[in-house]
């Protein structure tokens, strides 16, 4: 069954179309709403706009460069110029090098593979000049990466492809787009999607090998695969796809953390030493604490806070929340999976497990929502409740800056208790979208036989038709 566009269905939609023409019409062809190439080509030309958005959010530091705090009163920050700058790309050095001017990027070797790759192609002249450049290629090449992701979307998403615009023109590009090089692991992430929906397991695995190999959420799909697996009985075809997706990640790890084993490893350990940081809650203890030094306003100064809200949270605790996190993710995963009337989808189930490891994380980057766009997509979320989200996570977004700059001239800064209350909404509103998908989830009737319950999923591969063999009924 075919979804009614969503110019019908959905009213901010609806209303927005009204600048291109109006609704689709109760006449139009079939093949309007289930040709992919249309919509592709249309969502194509509005994410090259949206892209076209973030350079010009970048705009400021872009003609003066990325000086701090500057980049931080004007929200232009990216780590691509300046983890460019900081480290031995500017001068050539490999990223993986130890020694002779290079210091670590903090990046998986796939990321840190790219950067160095885009950096070798710049050319000669100022440190403002190189840094222009590399920012404007990666700019171009970000935009690509996007284009392809965007296809995968619509080729995957066969039953509303125009789903794919939350991922396509989303506002939450334009901020966070252009920050890091996220998108290139999203973009893995959804050939690997689609791979499996073709049900090519090998091509599917190898791309979510290199999709982990630049960042690790897409572990978090891979075990919701694993999951909707194991309640099809697919077992097998879960084993074929972990299989090859450790082949692709060891054919990019492997040579490297046999040449450099400290710089294959560093990520993962600076990950493990390092404390709350931005964006996660257990950075709000920390947040609190601070009001102890500043004057509080009248308002405010009957506030008692408990103990372990006014003390911050030490390192190793935090490590401890954040591991009991993705055991919580694959808890509330396994309860979605297993025990619902009707299979979830592919999308729902990975949505509410990235959500649920994002705001549990040592750190939700502002780029974190970069990862939920895909899903938000292939879940067909409305787009009043994504407008909701998106602007919680531009709000997030300035006021992370603000709060950084206020480090160095308080007068002018966010203060802590606005940032933490501000930090909150972000990750109430991460929460409400998952609640949204785990109710559309749970709520589903099942009508007829399993096979036609699986039609539903456009990404189920090669759990399309199959009966359930394992169903967990809580009494």
């Amino acid at each position: 069954m075919v979804a009614p566009p969503p110019s019908r269905v959905d009213p901010v939609v609806r209303a927005a179309t009204q600048v291109v023409g109006g609704p689709l019409g109760r006449y139009a062809s079939a093949r309007a709403v289930t040709a992919w190439q249309p919509v592709a080509v249309v969502l194509l030309a509005l994410g090259s706009l949206a892209m076209a958005g973030a350079v010009l959010q970048k705009a400021h530091c872009l003609r003066v460069g990325w000086s701090t705090p500057d980049q931080f009163w004007h929200a232009c920050y990216s780590d691509l110029p300046v983890l460019y700058r900081s480290s031995g790309l500017i001068d050539g050095v490999l990223p993986f090098a130890q020694g002779d001017g290079a210091r670590p990027l903090g990046q998986p070797v796939l990321a840190s593979g790219a950067m160095w790759l885009v950096g070798s192609v710049v050319p000669d002249g100022s440190v403002l000049a190189r840094t222009q450049w590399y920012f404007g290629l990666w700019a171009a090449v970000l935009t690509a990466v996007l284009a392809v992701a965007v296809v995968a979307v619509v080729r995957l998403a066969r039953r509303d492809r125009w789903s794919a615009a939350h991922l396509a023109i989303s506002p939450v590009l334009v901020t966070t787009g252009l920050v890091s090089v996220d998108l290139l692991a999203v973009m893995l992430c959804c050939l690997g999607l689609w791979a499996w929906g073709r049900q090519r397991v090998v091509l599917a695995g190898l791309l979510m090998g290199l999709a982990v190999a630049t960042r690790s959420y897409p572990l978090v799909v891979l075990v919701a695969l694993g999951l909707l697996c194991l309640r099809a009985g697919a077992v097998w075809a879960w084993a074929r796809l972990m299989a090859w997706a450790v082949a692709g990640f060891a054919v990019v790890v492997v040579p490297v953390a046999v040449s450099w084993p400290d710089a294959a490893l560093a990520p993962y350990a600076a990950w493990w030493r390092a404390g709350a940081g931005y964006g996660s809650p257990w950075l709000v203890p920390q947040l609190l604490s601070q009001l102890r030094a500043v004057p509080l306003v009248p308002q405010l100064s009957w506030m008692r806070l408990p103990g372990f809200l006014a003390e911050p949270i030490p390192d190793g605790a935090v490590g401890a929340l954040a591991v009991t996190g993705w055991v919580l993710a694959l808890a509330v995963g396994a309860v979605l999976a297993l025990s619902s009337a009707r299979r979830p989808t592919v999308a729902e189930l990975s949505l509410v497990m990235l959500v649920v490891v994002v705001v549990t994380g040592k750190a939700a980057p502002v780029q974190a929502a970069l990862w939920l766009l895909p899903f938000v997509a292939l879940t067909a979320q409305r787009w009043g409740d994504h407008l909701v989200w998106a602007g919680a996570e531009i709000v997030s977004f300035l006021a992370v800056w603000l709060y950084i700059a206020g480090l160095t001239n308080a007068d002018r800064g966010l203060p802590p208790h606005v940032y933490a209350m501000l930090l909150s909404v972000r990750l109430g509103t991460l929460v409400y979208l998952a609640v949204l998908t785990w109710q559309r989830a749970r709520r589903r009737p099942v009508v007829g036989g399993e096979e036609q319950a699986e039609e539903l999923d456009d990404a189920a591969g090669p759990l399309a038709g199959q009966p359930d063999r394992l169903l967990v009924r809580f009494t």
